[in-house]
């Protein structure tokens, strides 16, 4: 076999089909891996081969955010990289991919206690997009964005607290789930605001994203997908969405036979300032002593320092009101439709030295644009999903986000397929760009 199948389910079909054996297969995955990641820079430790060629995910290579305990390491949550950690057990996410047959081959880049919109960390090497060598990746899950993308590996976990797993998908033109809040088991996972934290999934293709979900999810949470036509709704919002993006989400609603179009979501900016609040809190309670200390770098103290001053009324509010807030936003979109439609990001992909604090070339508003529609749904704790729909003129991925109920990813996830293979057919979302770009 010299080219791997372009998806999970792909290599699946080619070992069941005796082309290739799981040994072989993680054999030459080893291999690409080590050999394409010279260019990318998304390993932060290759891992030893298992001996695990049986089970469901058998030959199927795998890598995660560097996040998550693994059997016997700590991981290095972009500070270091990791170390050895006698007794250690694996987080449940990780342990029971690992126990369906799948090899985990590396660890993988992130921001710093994913601290960081871009994923830029100073501590190791700058990740490359491989879409385009000077377009931001985006973070915190900047690392498995990118050793999916490359075709590395077949799918990763990163972890979401606003955005880290939808804003590098929404810039390498992968799906990018951030799951119901308690959906996938956050034990084993080095926290940053635990109440808004999510694991989520990087793939090439929805059907790849299902079949990791359904493995990693808790037993009895996921609903099945709705058999009928799913209901849409859009929100396009007025007067901040580039033009390019602007007329592909306009096309991609019409499309969809979108029921309703709305040009305002009024609870956006409250739910933001809400996840704000304890997003800043928590991270606070998270690092305090090393805040105190003043230890922690410029990237992490930009999200955990607000946490000392925000008064702990306010922290304690937003969490009393997350319940009431989160019914009536079903009340107000899902009453009537199943699935809302939203910008991923309301800009095109930037450059880096566009996000990058440190570039002559600067720009703290399409800093902002990254993270500008992401915080508030990790406050709803709703699920939510990223994939690309379109090209913009620089070849680059322009990309919708989809909400739906709590535990309904099987219906983001179908509704996905249905376009992945109506606009690009069955190697998935990313080959397209990979190859048009």
């Amino acid at each position: 076999m010299h080219e791997l199948p372009a998806t999970l389910r792909g290599m699946q079909l080619a070992i069941s089909s005796r082309r290739i054996s799981p040994k072989e297969a993680i054999s030459l995955q080893r291999q690409k891996l080590k050999r394409m990641d010279a260019r990318f820079h998304s390993v932060v430790q290759e891992l030893p081969d298992t001996d695990t060629y049986h089970g469901l995910l058998a030959g199927i290579g795998l890598a995660h955010k560097d996040i998550f305990n693994t059997a016997g390491r700590r991981p290095g949550a972009g500070h270091d990289a990791g170390a050895a950690s006698e007794g250690l057990v694996a987080a449940p996410a990780v342990a029971r991919l690992d126990a369906a047959g799948a090899s985990t081959l590396a660890t993988l880049a992130m921001a710093e206690y994913a601290c960081g919109a871009t994923g830029d960390n100073p501590l190791f090497e700058r990740c490359i997009n491989p879409l385009n060598e000077h377009a931001a990746v985006g973070g915190s899950s900047s690392g498995s964005a990118v050793a999916v993308a490359g075709r590395l590996v077949y799918g990763s976990l990163g972890t979401d607290t606003a955005g880290s797993v939808r804003i590098p998908a929404a810039t390498c033109a992968l799906l990018g789930l951030k799951t119901t809040h308690g959906l996938i088991p956050l034990d084993g996972v080095h926290p940053l605001a635990p109440s808004l934290d999510s694991v989520g999934v990087l793939t090439r293709s929805a059907a790849d994203a299902m079949h990791l979900l359904q493995i990693v999810a808790n037993t009895g949470l996921l609903r099945p997908a709705k058999a009928a036509q799913l209901r849409i709704k859009a929100w396009l919002p007025a007067n901040v969405l580039n033009e390019e993006v602007a007329s592909a989400l306009e096309d991609f609603a019409r499309e969809s036979a979108s029921a309703q179009t709305i040009t305002t979501l009024a609870q956006h900016q409250t739910l933001t300032r809400l996840a704000e609040i304890v997003m800043h809190s928590e991270a606070a309670a998270t690092h305090r002593e090393a805040l105190l200390a003043c230890t922690l770098s410029p990237s992490v103290e930009a999200v955990a320092l607000a946490g000392l001053v925000i008064p702990p009324q306010w922290y304690h509010a937003a969490l009393a009101d997350r319940g009431r807030h989160a019914q009536m936003f079903v009340q107000e979109h899902f009453q009537g439709h199943d699935l809302l439609v939203m910008p991923a990001l309301p800009q095109p992909v930037p450059d880096w030295r566009a996000v990058a604090a440190d570039s002559p070339g600067f720009d703290v508003r399409q800093l902002l644009a990254l993270h500008s529609h992401m915080g508030f749904v990790n406050y709803l704790g709703f699920p939510s999903m990223v994939f690309p729909i379109a090209r913009d003129s620089r070849g680059m991925p322009i990309s919708v986000q989809v909400l739906a109920r709590p535990f309904h990813e099987a219906d983001l996830l179908a509704f996905a397929e249905q376009v992945e293979l109506r606009r690009f057919g069955v190697n998935g979302f990313t080959e397209h760009f990979l190859k048009q770009g």
